[in-house]
């Protein structure tokens, strides 16, 4: 959708449903256990299919992530030297830009897909930037990190919401591991109520609020009291936490697409 317009402001509550938003949530049918499963199995190859399809060129680099992270964490000495990991990196695109703004920063990241850590690591190099690299499967229970340092700084941009809701809490006792105590997790993820989770059609859905697209990838969309339950539960304190609405309009077309994310921030503290 060509953006026109554009209009964002928080809140501690996502938005109401219409009744057309009701109807279409109720087209919406379960995919069968044997599509779950294989999707589970194959998760790391579906995103190492999108990568190798996509290349770079899919997401755009995050370049309000300087100026957010400043404000969603105002005690932190950006003029420090920190330690910096992107979680879930994909091709780096919060941590390029970020590092352009912020360049202190000592640099890690990991991902699922070993294709998206390639071509990190081929940025990077052009770019002649150090950048700790590794690939890191967050669903899956560990005690150690692969990095010889823990961070003071972490970010998780949209990788929750790709791990099946089963493994949340491991995923955020992994980043127990990878952080400092007293360092911080910053969560950015799809919140419950989204424009696009009320687009998915039939045979998408495969558990509540959770649904597969077309390419195989996965995407659940979060109540914001829940995704802080997983992270109190695992050493953290809940520092901020809020849903961003942000309405994009199309006047030509008067359409109005109603997103809707969650966003945290984390300290650890034991």
């Amino acid at each position: 959708m060509p953006e026109e317009g554009f209009y964002s402001f928080s809140s501690q509550s996502s938005r109401e449903l219409t009744e057309e938003d009701n109807e279409k949530l109720s087209k919406q049918t379960v995919i069968s256990d044997f599509k779950k499963n294989k999707l589970e199995i194959e998760a790391r190859k579906n995103w190492d299919k999108f990568y190798n399809r996509n290349k770079n060129n899919f997401f755009k680099d995050r370049n309000w992530s300087a100026e957010d992270l400043k404000i969603i964490c105002p005690d932190i000495d950006f003029e420090k030297e920190l330690l910096y990991l992107e979680a879930g990196c994909g091709v780096g695109n919060m941590l390029f830009p970020l590092v352009a703004e912020i360049p202190k920063l000592k640099l890690f990241a990991f991902d699922f897909s070993a294709n998206a850590v390639r071509m990190l690591e081929e940025r990077a190099k052009e770019l002649e930037l150090p950048v700790a690299t590794a690939v890191v499967d967050l669903s899956i229970p560990s005690n150690s990190s692969p990095f010889d340092e823990q961070v003071d700084l972490a970010t998780l941009i949209f990788v929750m919401s790709a791990i099946h809701p089963d493994k949340m809490k491991i995923a955020a006792e992994n980043m127990r591991n990878l952080v400092k105590i007293g360092g911080s997790v910053v969560v950015r993820d799809y919140g419950i109520n989204d424009h696009a989770m009320i687009r998915f059609g039939r045979e998408a859905r495969i558990a509540d609020r959770f649904y597969v697209r077309q390419d195989g990838t996965r995407a659940y969309y979060f109540d914001l009291d829940e995704l802080c339950g997983f992270f109190e539960a695992s050493g953290f304190k809940c520092e901020r936490k809020e849903y961003l609405h942000r309405i994009t309009i199309n006047h030509q077309k008067n359409l109005k697409a109603p997103r809707i994310f969650v966003q945290a921030r984390f300290v650890r503290i034991d």
